[in-house]
């Protein structure tokens, strides 16, 4: 009985509004194996801002700020600009996961760690 409840919960998360994919964010980390590559969002206090953050194997950070967040309902995508290089960085969301260059050859998928 558990168990159905946890699939009904979890087949109903749906991104409406900016404001569910920021509460669905909060705490979660996504990583990918293949890489070791590990992705955030969150508050990042060295630019007193929220962000997407992300992390490499070798422990560099990487940030990118002034966040774009569109939401489609069972999806929703994610971009923003590094303060550093004027770089752009983003990625689409599911429940559970992300894919990087969604639709593109070579994009990769992160599964919530």
């Amino acid at each position: 009985m558990l168990l159905s409840a946890n699939l009904a919960t979890a087949q109903s998360i749906s991104f409406d509004e900016e404001m569910d994919v920021t509460a669905y964010m909060e705490g979660k980390t996504f990583y990918n194996s293949e890489n070791g590559l590990e992705i955030e969002y969150g508050y990042i206090s060295s630019y007193n801002t929220y962000g997407i953050k992300i992390k490499n194997k070798h422990e560099e950070r990487f940030y990118f700020i002034n966040v774009e967040i569109t939401a489609y309902g069972r999806y929703a995508d994610l971009y923003g600009m590094s303060p550093e290089t004027g770089s752009n960085f983003g990625f689409r969301l599911f429940n559970g996961k992300l894919v990087v260059g969604y639709g593109e050859s070579g994009a990769q998928t992160f599964y919530e760690k």
